[in-house]
């Protein structure tokens, strides 16, 4: 799909795809991060299962509904955003209940809508439906613009569920035999609009800019998005991916059910 937004975008200067009867694409930053070596932005975005509690609500609708830009640079790293509607990803609770530690509050709320530090609650009552579910970006209600999280969030699931046909809202993997996950590429060339020359240019200049600015007391450094990231990719490739005890645990009653040997 985000191949062919980038073709697309070739020919007609800005693509966009959408894609209905799919599962779980993974990590929303790689399609768009496709676009870069065309020279092209790249957007992608997913809806998944129902985690999200609109905002006001107690019972989970929409997904984490992730949304990716990646914008290229020239000598400075790309700028690639890559982040969930909601507050945290289910994977950052899963991380809590592994470790035994109390999530932070502000995270999720339990089956009544009310905030809890308890991660195994959380994920018990999201696979049994009984209520409760992460809260969308901003947090809970209005007073730190919660609803700005659950707008987007929204839109996410019209672009990649109403707009193709897909399973949206609590019907997203509702169905036994297809999950029906909808997905949305875009692709925009920049020679469409100026030199791609001067636009990289301009790039560099203005993530300079965020990384020369003043920093608060106790930083010394100013990120951009995508740094972290690329930073820690060059990390894992030299030293390896380290495991806690919980998933090694897990990963060797795997190999015992399936006869695949632990390694040395």
């Amino acid at each position: 799909g985000m191949e062919l937004a980038i073709e697309k975008a070739r020919r007609t200067t800005v693509g966009f795809v959408a894609v209905r009867n799919s599962n779980h694409y993974g990590i929303a930053g790689y399609y768009s991060m496709m676009a870069l070596k065309a020279g092209m932005i790249g957007i992608s975005m997913t809806n998944a299962a129902p985690l999200v509690v609109p905002t006001f609500g107690r019972i989970s609708v929409l997904g984490t509904n992730p949304i990716s830009v990646a914008v290229p640079a020239a000598r400075e790293g790309p700028f690639v955003l890559d982040m969930a509607t909601s507050v945290v990803p289910r994977g950052s609770i899963e991380v809590y209940d592994r470790q035994g530690k109390r999530m932070p509050l502000g995270w999720a709320v339990d089956a009544s809508g009310l905030a809890t530090e308890n991660p195994k609650a959380v994920l018990e009552a999201l696979a049994k439906r009984l209520g409760g579910g992460i809260l969308p970006l901003g947090g809970e209600g209005e007073e730190f613009s919660g609803h700005k999280g659950y707008g987007l969030a929204l839109l996410v699931d019209i672009l990649c569920g109403v707009l193709p046909g897909a399973a949206f809202g609590l019907d997203v993997y509702a169905d036994e035999d297809s999950a029906n996950v909808g997905h949305f590429f875009g692709a925009i060339d920049v020679r469409a609009f100026r030199p791609l020359r001067e636009f990289k240019r301009d790039m560099d200049k203005l993530l300079r800019m965020l990384r020369e600015s003043p920093k608060a007391a106790g930083h010394d450094r100013i990120y951009v998005h995508g740094e972290k990231s690329a930073a820690m990719e060059k990390e894992r490739k030299a030293k390896g991916i380290p495991l806690g005890p919980k998933i090694v645990a897990s990963l060797q009653k795997i190999g015992e059910d399936t006869g695949v040997p632990w390694p040395m």
